[in-house]
């Protein structure tokens, strides 16, 4: 998006009392295509359609922040989400960054919803700090307890064969932990790809299962059953997000753990999940949970609740909220059930500085901010036209 007076309230001067004014949000919606379509329960995914925030302070320092559109997770389209970005840009401009909390707060009250729009801008106002600062940006919201992941390499294919083909050339790159996706093909393939991936990559490595909810009560029951050998690490969203009591019951199994996803929006909805005994653990998504801060939080009460933790970016954003997730994933102490980054499904990383796997494992970004610089060219490439 071209320079735009309605996104701006720029001052001539900087202030001399090293307030960090914000005075300018660029909005950037873009379309990158995937390396290959990804074939989830109910949708494929061929572009990611997210929308990038570029947040200016008066002093010239900048921020930024990204998030995917994702009309079957949060509701949200690239052209609803530009028009809430501006409505939470009127409760900010001219405001100063410093306290950040307060600024976050404004942020999630100014609108309803709209949490991945939410999660963008509070994305960019923690970067922007930490480059003025010259801090990480997970460093301002508290403690680091590793400073290397391992990230899950997803399969997502047509046939069994294709994910293990797939599974035995992402093994020899360094992965060590894979997520399959079910409830696309026929049960019985589910199982023989499940058991199949087992077998290509070994005893050690690590394999979950997801399903996006796409599984009856009766499916699932047999995906658990029949791909004993697999080791399934957890099974996650095996049915709908309503179906809280079946999948208590598949929980009560004790077969293999039944950790949600779909089904988590807020701290409210993991209370309720440990409370019905519904979930081993949870998947927690910046754009579904309104932002880092939010994400830490619940990932905090869910510890409490001894649930497990998996922290996910969603099919596909760049390494920019990669290392977002990256940073969260680093500040939670008992983290057990991996972190999915989604930068490397993209035919082209936006980025200068792209997060890189290394020994099974990426690096938390270490440089002030989110730690990697965004190609504002390249998004130009990919930026797509929405309704003013």
């Amino acid at each position: 998006m071209n320079y735009d007076p309605h996104l701006s309230s720029r001052s001539p001067v900087a202030e001399a009392d090293g307030t960090i004014r914000l005075v300018r949000m660029d909005l950037f919606p873009v379309a990158i295509p995937l390396t290959r379509p990804m074939k989830m329960s109910g949708v494929t995914i061929r572009h990611a359609e997210n929308l990038f925030v570029r947040l200016e302070a008066v002093d010239g320092s900048v921020g930024w922040g990204e998030a995917a559109s994702a009309p079957t997770m949060t509701g949200e389209t690239l052209w609803g989400m530009t028009a809430a970005a501006r409505l939470v840009w009127d409760a900010l401009k001219g405001r100063d960054a410093r306290p950040h909390m307060e600024i976050a707060r404004r942020i999630q009250s100014a609108v309803y919803g709209n949490t991945s729009v939410k999660s963008a801008i509070e994305m960019a106002l923690l970067d922007l700090l930490g480059r003025k600062l010259g801090i990480g940006a997970g460093d301002i919201l508290g403690s680091r307890f590793r400073d290397r992941l391992e990230p899950m390499w997803m399969l997502g294919n047509a046939t069994p064969k294709e994910d293990v083909d797939e599974a035995r050339a992402k093994s020899a790159m360094g992965y060590r932990f894979f997520k399959l996706k079910v409830g696309t093909k026929t049960i019985e393939n589910d199982i023989i790809s499940a058991v199949r991936v087992r077998e290509a990559i070994g005893p050690d490595a690590k394999l979950c299962a997801d399903a996006n909810g796409g599984l009856s009560l009766d499916a699932a029951r047999r995906l658990i059953a029949e791909a004993g050998p697999a080791r399934l690490l957890y099974l996650e969203q095996p049915l709908p997000a309503e179906s809280i009591d079946e999948l208590a019951e598949l929980n009560r199994l004790g077969t293999v753990p039944i950790g949600i996803d779909e089904g988590i929006h807020s701290r409210a909805d993991i209370e309720t999940h440990a409370q019905r005994g519904a979930a081993a653990g949870i998947s927690l998504k910046l754009i579904k949970l309104g932002g880092m801060i939010a994400t830490l939080d619940c990932a905090a009460r869910a510890t409490d609740l001894n649930l497990s933790i998996n922290v996910a970016a969603k099919v596909a954003e760049s390494s920019l909220a990669s290392a977002a997730a990256s940073h969260v994933a680093a500040g939670i102490r008992d983290f057990g059930w991996g972190l999915s980054l989604t930068h490397v499904y993209l035919e082209h990383d936006p980025v200068l500085d792209p997060l890189r796997l290394a020994d099974g494992t990426v690096a938390v970004p270490q440089g002030p901010g989110l730690g990697v610089t965004v190609d504002e060219d390249a998004l130009r490439t990919y930026q797509v036209p929405v309704p003013r």
